[in-house]
């Protein structure tokens, strides 16, 4: 399904039960809402799920780049708006996890509770350096040209020799993400800045993280947790970057006790 939000058309579904509570799922870069696939599975009997593809990614439309976070972060809070959300629990990865921080710290009476998962506050030097030779790669070999060096920051060596499909349905979403939408939020998460965010969160929150993530590791997450007023942190040993996929077992596992506490 298909809503106007902000100027461009933002594709999104909605599982489980009505009158159920709200758990909004934010994807990742380079990804759709499939990604969430498994989490829906097992969690639509008790919950009111909502995921959305963000602009350029999916099917929803890609308005022209550059993107902020503040706009990913606000087409959030347009989509709440038309399907007349109140209040959700939030599962983030990646920029996923970056957009609900970010709402977290300033609408809170939005939420019932954030989990950041895979992801960080602020982008250093080396980080921005990333999506400045990402940006550069798409430019010149459009998305075909992000599949591998993708793959290799998504996932440990392990498990994409050990799971061809699951790489192989990775490196469509990848191949199939819009080189605007692409650009756009590599350009947001060059200007990432919500570290002085964090100790303004004061609704409950989770920080999840796998083991041998690059772009969210353990030390990094755990210093945002111990900079959130009354968060946790829990690493999923042996998970790359998108630990909801590479460990899906143990990624329930740490979500599902804070959803049902809350």
């Amino acid at each position: 399904m298909k809503l106007a939000v902000n100027g461009f058309d933002m594709n999104f579904r909605i599982d489980g039960p009505e009158g159920a509570p709200w758990l909004t799922f934010g994807n990742s870069l380079c990804t759709s809402l499939e990604m969430w696939d498994g989490e829906a599975r097992a969690l639509k009997d008790r919950y009111r799920i909502l995921r959305f593809d963000m602009r350029g990614h999916g099917k929803s439309d890609a308005p022209r780049p550059p993107y902020t976070l503040r706009q990913l972060a606000d087409d959030v809070v347009g989509l709440w708006g038309a399907l007349k959300v109140d209040k959700s629990h939030w599962v983030g990865l990646s920029l996923g996890g970056m957009i609900g921080i970010h709402l977290a710290a300033r609408r809170p009476d939005k939420f019932r509770t954030m989990i950041a998962t895979d992801c960080r506050a602020d982008a250093n030097e080396a980080y921005q350096g990333v999506f400045v030779e990402r940006i550069k790669t798409t430019r010149e070999k459009g998305m075909a040209g992000m599949v591998e060096p993708t793959l290799g920051r998504f996932f440990t060596k392990d498990f994409v020799a050990r799971n061809p499909k699951a790489v192989a349905e990775m490196s469509d979403m990848i191949r199939n993400t819009s080189a605007d939408g692409h650009i756009g939020c590599c350009e947001a998460l060059r200007g990432l800045a919500e570290g002085p965010s964090l100790p303004n969160i004061t609704v409950p929150a989770l920080f999840v993280g796998g083991e041998h993530d690059l772009g969210g590791p353990p030390e990094l997450m755990r210093a945002m947790a111990a900079a959130t007023p009354g968060a946790k942190y829990i690493m999923i040993e042996g998970a790359g970057h998108i630990s909801n996929i590479e460990a899906p077992d143990r990624f329930l596992a740490a979500i599902e006790p804070f959803l049902a506490a809350h």
